[in-house]
């Protein structure tokens, strides 16, 4: 019972880190560096404050690490409630941990591009900057909605396990899988009608994962699992 109260709080905390580390990553460059349509504003922000540009990326870096370690304990935390549901937790993390790492090297490739190297004499400085713009819209649009495509399984799992092993309250689990199914209908929108976004379906998406997520995390953090239901599974 300790052993799965300890595993439950380690995952919450682990949560809580990936968190922490993206919101940085992910809002410091939405709200502090990309001006929509202006690659030469743009451009200008990451250089005025360029260390705070590698923070970001660094911070987003270690929220896939956290996120790794995650899948890892949550895979652990419920292998024994439905192996396979777990797998496909597991599987759906390590794919989007994956995809976010790749992810971030259209980030460097801005850095690269707006370093003005020699060898880049050939474009002018407007050029570089629509080259650099168009990188990190890449990253903060498909390729963040590549890796969303495994967050709709990764927490529609995870809530069909939390129901299943009422190690939290049943509430949370449901929540879990709306917040499956927010995503899912958000990349939807995101890939097949870009023309709206971000609109609704990304601002549902959002709202849900709050009101999913963030219940479940700090009770996986400060309570664990339910020790009473862990003590009716092993009678």
């Amino acid at each position: 019972m300790n052993s799965s109260k300890k595993t439950a709080r380690l995952a919450g905390l682990l949560w809580f880190l990936s968190t922490v580390t993206g919101a940085f990553g992910l809002l410091y460059i939405r709200s502090n560096v990309i001006v929509p349509g202006d690659a030469a504003a743009t451009a200008g922000n990451i250089m005025a404050s360029e260390f705070l540009y590698r923070a970001a990326i660094v911070s987003s870096l270690f929220s896939h690490i956290f996120m790794f370690f995650l899948g890892l304990t949550l895979f652990h935390l419920f292998k024994d409630v439905n192996k396979q549901l777990a797998t496909v937790l597991l599987a759906s993390v390590m794919i989007a941990v994956a995809i976010a790492v790749v992810n971030t090297m259209n980030h460097f490739g801005a850095l690269l591009i707006l370093g003005r190297a020699d060898y880049l004499n050939g474009f002018s400085p407007e050029q570089l900057d629509a080259i650099a713009m168009t990188l990190i819209r890449l990253a903060n649009s498909a390729g963040q909605g590549l890796l969303e495509i495994f967050w709709a399984p990764y927490y529609f799992s995870f809530g069909l396990l939390t129901i299943r092993s009422r190690f939290i309250p049943k509430i949370f689990g449901i929540l879990l899988m709306f917040m499956g199914i927010g995503f899912a209908l958000n990349v939807f929108e995101k890939f097949l009608f870009p023309q709206f976004y971000p609109a609704l379906f990304s601002q549902l998406a959002m709202l849900g994962g709050a009101l999913g997520g963030i219940p479940t995390m700090f009770w996986l953090l400060i309570k664990g699992t339910n020790v009473e239901s862990l003590e009716d599974r092993a009678s």
